[in-house]
């Protein structure tokens, strides 16, 4: 699992304070006071970070996202087989392990009503091998996914670098993030993004391994450091109200039902915060900007 230094867990613990900052009950999509659609921009990065990060809570949606399957008690065998299968312990996790992605096999017909393709290495490692659990260790290299739309007008690929670390009990998983991001735009110059948060999943039921998680809620600190173009925005994530994930929630990507998260900081000498907000299964999030009073 990735370590923490002291400087970056006193910058988590800072960020807490930032978690209460004014908003509008009117926030919807495309309703933007940023210029060159940042805040939608910024928004539905956010999003597909937490679906990715969601998706992260066990190996088996790691490698096959949630949305990908008819059913999330679907359990098939992933797209890509590891290069090395051990696994000492029998938790579902190889001792140690390299996936090679392609697409085919990893795409995704239907996801988000598109297309989803995979391509990239994921480097999967047990911490603990002589005894079961929930926890692993990741490494990204030019793990890239491509979501196309079903009529091909939209095209976009976020490509990852860098590593997870899960952990945790039957009773709360905490999976811990440092990432490289770049992220396309149409139209529009590519954002890097250095990501690096912590994600607290409370389960509404006990845990069980080798098993896809129930509903629960999700927590999430960090930060985002956005560069795209001329715009270099260093933005505190915070948890203004806990995500509930909904397991009920099948044949769609979009399974948080509720929950507002807030990345706040300096944009280009406005400061305020871009919302995410979750209203409903399977509906989007809003997006919009919140300027500091």
């Amino acid at each position: 699992m990735a370590v923490w230094t002291a400087r970056r867990r006193l910058a988590i613990l800072a960020l807490t304070g930032l978690m209460t900052v004014a908003c509008s009950d009117d926030l919807s999509t495309g309703n933007s006071v940023l210029p060159n659609g940042a805040t939608d921009d910024i928004g539905a990065t956010a999003r597909d970070e937490i679906e990715a990060s969601v998706s992260a809570l066990t190996l088996p949606s790691s490698l096959d996202p949630l949305g990908t399957a008819p059913a999330p008690t679907a359990y098939t065998p992933p797209c890509v087989p590891p290069t090395t299968p051990a696994d000492s312990d029998g938790d579902g996790v190889p001792d140690d392990a390299i996936y090679f992605f392609t697409a085919p096999p990893c795409r995704f017909t239907g996801w988000r009503g598109g297309t989803l393709d995979i391509v990239g290495q994921l480097r999967v490692q047990d911490p603990s091998p002589a005894q079961a659990g929930f926890g692993y260790e990741s490494t990204l290299t030019g793990l890239r996914t491509r979501f196309t739309t079903a009529d091909g007008k939209v095209i976009y690929d976020v490509t990852r670098n860098g590593t997870r670390g899960l952990g945790g009990s039957v009773s709360q998983l905490v999976l811990t993030t440092e990432l490289q991001v770049i992220r396309t735009f149409a139209g529009k110059p590519d954002a890097a993004i250095d990501k690096e948060w912590t994600l607290t999943y409370t389960p509404e039921r006990q845990l069980q391994i080798n098993t896809p998680i129930p509903g629960g809620t999700l927590t999430i600190v960090g930060s985002i450091d956005w560069v795209r173009g001329a715009e270099h925005f260093a933005l505190a994530v915070t948890t203004a109200t806990p995500l509930h994930y909904n397991d009920a929630c099948i044949d769609t990507v979009q399974r948080i039902d509720s929950g507002e998260l807030h990345l706040a900081g300096d944009f280009d000498g406005t400061e305020g915060t871009v919302v995410v907000r979750w209203r409903g299964c399977g509906d989007e999030p809003s997006f919009g900007f919140s300027p500091s009073e």
